[in-house]
C-alpha cells in the first residue's frame, strides 16, 4: 500500500537498505523512543539463536551507553 501510495507505515532504521527507489524513510516527529525488553521461557533455555541476538544486543546497548558517558565528560 505504501508503495501504491496510498498507505503509510512504520519501520525501524534498521529497514532503510530494504526501502525500494521511489520512498523515503523519515524520522517521526516528535522524536521518539521505546524500551525493548527480551522475553522467553523461564522453563527452559532459549533457543541458540535467540540467546546470539539477546547476547548481541546487550553488547549493543552496553557500548552505546560507554559511548554516551564518553561525550558526557
Amino acid at each position: 500500500m505504501v508503495q501504491a501510495g496510498i498507505g503509510v507505515t512504520v519501520l525501524s532504521e534498521v529497514s532503510r537498505s530494504l526501502i525500494p527507489p521511489g520512498l523515503a524513510l523519515l524520522p517521526p516527529r516528535p522524536q521518539t523512543s521505546r524500551r525493548l525488553v527480551p522475553t522467553g521461557p523461564w522453563a527452559r533455555p532459549w533457543h541458540p539463536a535467540v540467546r546470539t541476538l539477546a547476547d548481541s544486543a546487550l553488547d549493543h546497548l552496553a557500548a552505546a551507553g560507554a559511548m554516551s558517558g564518553a561525550h558526557a565528560g
